[in-house]
């Protein structure tokens, strides 16, 4: 064999070899601007029924019971879980890693004729099962061209039909689903040069002057309706110039959006993160003044592609055996890969924790079930068995990351301890009974909080 032909065949190996091994990120820092940006100090009051204070020296036990921080994952995918005996399982591991849920609100999947709209039963059970769990709710997306009903993709019908029937169903969204707590606007709304020029949602944003004053379209509407929504713009390429537009159109025109969305689906090498690159990346959406959200997040457990060209090779792949009713074909999760998978998951969410703009982390697909893309990129497995990553991301959120500690109360019933911000339950024991109360630790609260503490049944 020449060497003009062995030579990219070692780069290859190589390359493939390196990248199967996740190199540890240095996180230089990362640490410290986690304990000054994810932390406080509380200064609290216990209070006993009788309107008296805890006496000195009281032994305290205080529990975080949930993150102020949004830890989110996907509801939006995973089609096939409902059906499935281990769904109950499943919400249990969803839950004990997750407060934030993104709920799927795709045009095309819930509405099959003209006017109609008919959510699916297991899109609504999904939605209530979360919220009944005090979950944030994001709805996806309130707008997005790549499902959408065909009268909407059509090349033919007037914009001014369009604009009628896409108003008409932002405003029926944020109208009919009020327990929403925020919505992507118009997802990946750049990508929209990647569709035909005649494609009907296409020449609507065209119609409005691109991408920024589309927004800025949407935007009127849903204020309108929920005056205290947050509401998102939200892109798949972190580097697009025409994202960084969009966003710089809307601050500059007074457009009232609340977070930025950076998604970072690694599917193949050129779009894997490395910690430079994601760091760099946070550094130039801060800028904006913005929250930033990383909005879906996939961390592949198999062997990944070198580059767009043969993922793209792969989807056209997909997509003939989807035509042509064949089983669609899906890479295998490796013990290899999976730890690499879990690896990377550690430094990802450790460096984007400890950016101060980071508000959400949100992981996509949740198990393996008929994987998007037919890649293996979830926490759990296809049987929803977890995967070494949720293990990792259990020791993060719920151990690493959380506050368990006891303290001992001082004079006048005060009490002093730092942890991480959200919610606490404190339980103290007291004259043979348990007693216990509940509060908030908030960014910027420096006055002492009065925790009127209550007396716990005896379950025995």
């Amino acid at each position: 064999m020449s060497k003009s032909v062995l030579l990219p065949l070692v780069m290859v190996f190589c390359l493939n070899l390196v990248f199967a091994e996740h190199l540890p990120w240095g996180l230089d820092g990362a640490q410290d601007r986690i304990e000054a940006i994810r932390k406080g100090d509380s200064q609290l009051r216990l209070v006993l029924p009788d309107g008296q204070t805890i006496p000195k020296e009281s032994v305290c036990s205080l529990s975080q019971t949930r993150h102020a921080f949004n830890f989110g994952g996907s509801l939006a995918a995973d089609w096939e879980v409902p059906n499935r005996d281990w769904y109950p399982e499943f919400k249990d591991r969803f839950a004990n890693l997750f407060n934030y849920a993104t709920i799927d609100f795709y045009w095309a999947v819930h509405s099959n004729q003209q006017g109609e709209w008919n959510y699916r039963a297991d899109s609504r059970e999904k939605l209530d099962w979360a919220n009944e769990q005090g979950m944030r709710l994001r709805g996806h997306p309130l707008m997005w061209h790549e499902v959408v009903p065909e009268w909407i993709a059509s090349p033919e019908r007037p914009v001014k039909d369009l604009d009628q029937d896409i108003m008409a169903h932002i405003r029926m969204l944020t109208e009919d689903f009020p327990e929403i707590d925020e919505w992507d606007l118009y997802n990946e709304t750049p990508g929209i040069r990647l569709k035909a020029p005649d494609m009907g949602a296409r020449r609507w944003v065209e119609s409005q002057g691109g991408p920024g004053p589309a927004t800025e379209v949407i935007v009127d509407v849903v204020r309108g309706i929920q005056p205290d929504g947050r509401f998102i713009v939200n892109h798949f390429a972190e580097n697009d110039p025409e994202f960084h537009e969009q966003i710089e159109y809307c601050l500059s025109n007074g457009v009232s959006f609340d977070a930025i969305g950076i998604q970072t689906h690694m599917h193949h090498q050129g779009d894997t993160f490395s910690e430079k690159r994601l760091w760099n990346a946070l550094e130039r959406f801060s800028k904006y003044g913005k929250p930033i959200q990383l909005s879906e997040i996939s961390i592949l457990s198999c062997e990944t592609f070198p580059g767009w060209p043969t993922l793209s090779l792969w989807e056209k792949e997909i997509a003939a055996s989807k035509k042509s009713g064949k089983p669609t074909p899906c890479k295998p999760s490796t013990p290899k890969w999976e730890r690499y998978q879990a690896d990377l998951a550690h430094d990802f969410y450790t460096l984007a924790f400890s950016h101060p703009a980071v508000e959400s982390i949100i992981w996509w697909t949740i198990t393996d079930l008929k994987p998007w893309r037919g890649m293996p990129a979830g926490l759990l497995d296809a049987e929803g068995q977890a995967k070494p990553a949720y293990h990792v991301l259990d020791q993060l959120i719920n151990h690493q990351w959380n506050t368990q500690i006891e303290a001992t109360s001082m004079q006048d019933g005060r009490l002093q301890f730092r942890g991480f911000y959200g919610s606490y339950t404190i339980t103290v024991q007291h004259e043979g009974e348990t007693l216990t109360g509940e509060f908030d630790l908030r960014r910027g609260s420096l006055d002492v909080q009065n925790i009127v503490l209550r007396v716990t049944p005896d379950r025995g």
